[in-house]
């Protein structure tokens, strides 16, 4: 080969000019195409179902594609007792609006004790773009902020991706390679009829009528989708059908007060067996509806947990608060107190009395806390769930830290105070009867990752009752964690046969000081799921800082200049604050 002539040939501007062609088709082509963003647990993309912006006006529908990780999953409209829906904040050029997003037809998915409405599978949601005529350029960008929430078995991520789409200006022809895409989510939209259908309350439940088509002689496994939150409960919900109409039964919602009609998907399979899905808008009715005859039952559990007696919910929340002194989160807690309690084997009664009732009282405390902010977020419609903080990657790192800080001073790094009988001495600079009420308070804190046998039934029954009947299963919850404790304190036969003071003690709470660092690595775990392996990270990195803190902290008492040694460790606080506060920007969107 003559690589003179082959270099000659390609210097010809004819051959340029065929390259810059072929480069700049390939360009315009996948300029309207916005590659996927991978987010933790989700891919998400803007597509189009146009290949062009018609440049004298007009709509073209876009769609944002999201697909959660196998086991995971994403949330409808309405994604009933817990989850958020995907929503999509657009930055459009002037002149430019867009609808709200469409969604297919929910799957019910239970999450524990609660029922979710959601997908598991991709799913393509449809908004359409309506565009001014008179558009000047070549190109345009359609951008937005999708935000969603994914969930497993265990924990909630929400998630989050800014999309840009780069169309041209053209005729608004389809594009053939999305057709498929947008032919298949039309077709699980769900179909828009003018069914008469009424509501109304009937005491504590909410009973719909649908006057169905002569044509659906029979209607099997149907199932009421009701779009606004909070309208009714959605753990329990019967139905009979009759040839010409379809009753269906829930319990009321906070909010079926103030409803006057709205939407409602219903999906149903006919009489050939044929799975139909259909969205209807219900109106309060005129006249009283009929009686349900033969009403089906439709439970999405063993056994619904608003028909659970509240004597049985109590009941199960004391075994469950009782149990959970055993789990990972509690255990070293209790253990704390437990040496604290030997160290006052020597001392009145009285006293040991005097702690395990501040014990008990700072354990209610929170759980009266707790329980109020869930009481008060589910009022205001939001989902709420037993430790739904963990959701929020900077409470998970800040309680990380508090067990760092908890695990330094079990290992004699360094002391608040002259006693370390618990992390309540170093809240509260050696104070037994104070130590003991913050150990309480921060036994809940700890506690809310966990989750024992009964509690579960427990919860799910309070989150859906009334603001006094919820705290009463809160606290019925605390007084179990308190319990062991508490009987402790005030039977002496039991206190007497705890092990005397000695030597041994000081090596049992260096021990105790490896559970808190096992229960960091999960916290610190947690945290790199929720936000990336970088933002874990960057995170251990504050744990670091805060470590050292706490070792130059420890150098001032005993130190002839301990000012030098108070700088260092202010300095090493500061820098853990820097670099706690940085952990959310290098998450992986």
């Amino acid at each position: 080969m003559n690589f003179t002539t082959v270099w000659n040939d390609l210097r010809r501007p004819s051959v340029w000019v065929i390259f810059v062609l072929v480069f700049g088709a390939f360009s315009l082509d996948e300029s309207a195409v916005a590659e996927p963003v991978r987010t933790n647990y989700s891919s998400v993309e803007l597509v189009a179902e146009h290949a062009s912006i018609p440049a004298d006006g007009g709509t073209v529908t876009v769609g944002l594609r999201l697909e959660p990780d196998p086991t995971w999953h994403a949330y409808w409209i309405n994604p009933g007792d817990a989850g958020l829906a995907a929503t999509m904040r657009w930055h459009l050029p002037d002149g430019f609006s867009a609808s709200d997003l469409q969604f297919p037809a929910p799957h019910v998915i239970p999450f524990g004790d609660l029922v979710t409405y959601g997908f598991d599978e991709p799913i393509l949601l449809l908004a359409d773009i309506t565009v001014p005529a008179g558009q000047v350029g070549e190109t345009v960008d359609l951008q937005g902020e999708a935000r969603w929430v994914v969930c497993d078995d265990e924990l909630c991520v929400p998630e989050k991706a800014t999309l840009t789409l780069t169309l041209a200006f053209g005729d608004g022809d389809l594009d053939s390679r999305y057709a498929d895409w947008f032919v298949e989510a039309r077709s699980k939209l769900p179909e828009v009829v003018d069914w008469s259908a009424q509501f109304e309350r009937d005491g504590e439940s909410v009973r719909v009528s649908v006057k169905t088509p002569d044509a659906i002689a029979e209607m099997r496994d149907p199932y009421l989708f009701v779009e606004p939150r909070r309208v009714v409960r959605y753990a329990r919900q019967s139905a009979s059908f009759a040839p010409g109409g379809l009753l269906v039964s829930m319990e009321a919602g906070r909010k079926a007060a103030e409803a006057t009609d709205f939407p409602a998907v219903l999906r149903f399979s006919d009489g050939a067996g044929d799975e139909r899905v259909v969205r209807i808008n219900v109106r309060g009715a005129t006249d009283a509806l009929p009686p349900a005859a033969g009403d089906a039952s439709l439970p999405l559990s063993e056994a619904g947990m608003n028909d659970m007696p509240l004597a049985l919910a109590l009941l199960f929340a004391f075994v469950g608060g009782l149990i959970l002194n055993l789990m990972p989160c509690v255990f070293p807690i209790l253990s704390m107190k437990a040496l604290s309690l030997v160290r006052m084997g020597q001392t009145a009664r009285r006293e040991a009395q005097q702690s395990g009732l501040l014990y008990t009282a700072g354990i209610l405390v929170a759980f009266a806390v707790a329980g109020g902010i869930l009481v008060v977020l589910r009022e205001a419609g939001q989902s709420v769930g037993w430790g739904v903080q963990m959701q929020f990657p900077l409470v998970n790192l800040g309680l990380a830290l508090l067990m760092v800080a908890i695990a330094l001073n079990l290992l004699g790094v360094f002391e608040f105070g002259v006693r370390a009988a618990g992390i309540g001495q170093s809240l509260t600079a050696g104070s037994e009867r104070r130590a003991a009420f913050f150990t309480g308070l921060l036994a809940v804190v700890v506690a809310t990752p966990c989750t024992a046998p009964f509690m579960a039934g427990a919860l799910g029954y309070a989150l859906v009752q009334p603001a006094p009947v919820a705290l009463g299963v809160f606290l019925a919850l605390g007084v179990g964690l308190a319990f062991p404790y508490l009987l402790v304190s005030f039977v002496p036969s039991l206190g007497a046969i705890m092990p005397k003071p000695g030597p041994w003690m000081a090596t049992f709470k260096s021990i105790l000081a490896f559970p808190m660092l096992g229960f960091t690595v999960w916290l610190f775990w947690i945290l790199g799921k929720q936000l990336g392996a970088s933002s874990m990270a960057v995170g251990l990195l504050g744990a670091v800082f805060l470590a050292f803190s706490l070792w130059a902290y420890g150098r001032v008492f005993g130190s002839a200049h301990p000012w030098p040694w108070r700088g260092v460790a202010a300095v090493g606080f500061v820098a853990m604050l820097v670099t706690g506060a940085k952990v959310e920007e290098y998450r992986m969107d």
